[in-house]
């Protein structure tokens, strides 16, 4: 299969959220009820015109499209300074990566990982950490193949005003 990797563009907006929230319904449908789902949707526009390459690529942060025939299969956005503060100043984060379902399985994910580690490491980064929602056990699955530690600290993931508890795995690069 003939994929092609980039960096995000401008134009992308609509495609990346849409398929964020595709991938989104379907790993995290069992987890979080419906009206989050909802919310996220009717938020598109506002969401859409806050989208830019500045928010996503800068000296610090990248973001990734993969695509196949032109359609974008799979997303990557990752920081040298993670949000996280359990682990700010000492860990490089991979905020997303998100694959079509139609399309998981086929090394996207592997694929956009090894760019943001490759760009992590260019910039001094020596270790990395994803976050990922305690009951997502598919994505929990591919990080611990991935070499993965899983981290003794957990936090909630809030979403309307609840929380998920999300583990986190840690990784030498």
């Amino acid at each position: 299969m003939d994929i092609k990797y980039r960096q995000i563009r401008k134009e992308d907006g609509y495609e990346w959220y849409t398929l964020l929230d595709k991938v989104w319904r379907v790993s995290y449908g069992h987890i979080f009820p419906e009206k989050v789902f909802a919310a996220r949707e009717n938020a598109m526009e506002n969401r859409l015109r806050a989208f830019s390459e500045d928010k996503f690529i800068g000296e610090r942060k990248i973001a990734y499209v993969a695509e196949h025939e032109g359609r974008s299969v799979g997303l990557m956005f990752g920081t040298l300074d993670s949000d996280y503060e359990y682990f700010k100043n000492d860990y490089a984060d991979l905020v997303a990566l998100y694959i079509d379902p139609e399309y998981q399985g086929m090394g996207i994910g592997t694929a956009l990982r090894d760019i943001f580690i490759k760009w992590a490491k260019e910039r001094n980064a020596d270790q990395m950490v994803i976050g990922v929602l305690k009951e997502n056990t598919k994505a929990r699955k591919v990080y611990e193949s991935w070499g993965g530690t899983l981290s003794e600290y957990e936090q909630d993931f809030v979403q309307m005003k609840v929380g998920y508890p999300e583990v986190f795995y840690t990784y030498k690069i």
